[in-house]
């Protein structure tokens, strides 16, 4: 009797240790995920200030460009 006990507590020790290494390998794939998707976050990001920043220095360098074409204009 006491046989068919030791087996039936082998049994759910087993399962929960199953159970457990699931949700552990779950946890980490979910933490595994949301760094992935920081990561493309992040780099969307600075890919938009990248692009931010070129359009600011083309329009400087078009407003320069325009003011030296005004003084030669004007005889400057």
């Amino acid at each position: 009797m006491f046989g068919i006990g030791k087996k039936l507590a082998a049994e759910a020790v087993q399962q929960a240790e199953s159970a457990a290494q699931v949700a552990v390998d779950t946890v980490s794939q979910t933490v595994q995920q949301a760094a992935e998707q920081a990561k493309d976050a992040g780099q969307k990001a600075l890919d938009e200030v990248y692009k931010v920043a070129e359009t600011g220095e083309k329009a400087v360098k078009n407003v320069a460009n325009q003011a030296a074409s005004w003084g030669k204009s004007f005889g400057q």
